[in-house]
């Protein structure tokens, strides 16, 4: 009895530490009358999809978290899409390295990734719809190929916040620290694949227990809105042009306009 007792009260607080979201992302409080500003935060219930499952790897605490055993390279990816286009959002992701090695990799893939194998023939550190972070010693992997961008080690146990720009197309990656809202280290990465986005963790054969677990998501929108354009054209919705008064031709054009015409039709009538 001591022995189920015990084991309840730890599935119990595994299952509340899993719920638990970040206090920078709670926003239980806001309804449609009292949005928090302009940006329109929303929460989104991310998790891992079960749809499709990579090489050796295993779903637990509600697809909250991905684990592998290390004994095959695969990879699994979440169940939203994170679009651009014509309304792009920004996605800030929260997640927690619970155990990783050298070559485990987290980052966001593009649509056309999903196809492929998730296995050790189609490892994300060479895909070309993937970019991500290697936690070994926290170095870019931008489509397949090495870069000089470095963040920092990410050992196991570091929280970090995975923020997608889609309307930027940057992503952003902080390694938090021990105190509430500090930020021990981040790195911004352009051009990443457009499209449709999502997050990514890939987990490496290296005979050693890797695991991750998604704490919370947010999406909001841009503070500014891109359009790329110098001047406004008539196709903007924004573009409204007032219409002319009447005479208001004759008015522009002056004191010295007006008299002239007075002097005109004075004229015209001796």
């Amino acid at each position: 009895m001591m022995a189920n007792a015990k084991t309840a009260a730890g599935a119990a607080a595994a299952r509340k530490e899993a719920a638990e979201v970040p206090s920078w992302m709670d926003i239980s409080d806001v309804t449609e009358d009292t949005k928090p500003d302009r940006l329109e935060t929303t929460a989104v219930p991310l998790g891992f999809t079960s749809a499709k499952v990579g090489a050796g790897v295993a779903l637990c605490d509600d697809s909250k978290t991905a684990a592998s055993d290390g004994k095959a390279v695969g990879c699994q990816l979440a169940d939203v899409w994170m679009a651009g286009g014509r309304n792009p959002l920004v996605w800030t992701c929260a997640l927690v390295l619970e155990e990783v090695c050298a070559d485990t990799l987290v980052g966001v893939v593009g649509r056309n990734y999903w196809p492929t194998s998730w296995d050790g023939e189609a490892p994300l550190a060479t895909s070309s719809h993937a970019v991500v972070l290697r936690c070994g010693d926290g170095s870019v992997v931008h489509k397949g190929k090495g870069t000089s961008f470095v963040l920092r080690k990410l050992p196991s146990g570091s929280k970090i916040n995975l923020t997608v720009d889609m309307q930027k197309l940057e992503m952003t990656v902080e390694l938090l620290g021990a105190l509430p809202g500090q930020v021990v280290s981040s790195i911004t990465v352009e051009g990443i694949p457009s499209g449709e986005l999502t997050l990514a963790v890939g987990f490496a054969a290296a005979g050693q227990a890797q695991r991750v677990r998604l704490v919370g998501c947010k999406s909001e929108k841009p503070e500014m809105v891109l359009t790329g354009k110098f001047h406004k054209d008539l196709w903007d919705e924004d573009n409204v042009i007032k219409p002319l008064q009447l005479n208001a031709q004759n008015r522009e054009r002056g004191e010295l306009q007006a008299h002239q015409n007075e002097a005109a039709v004075a004229a015209s009538l001796e």
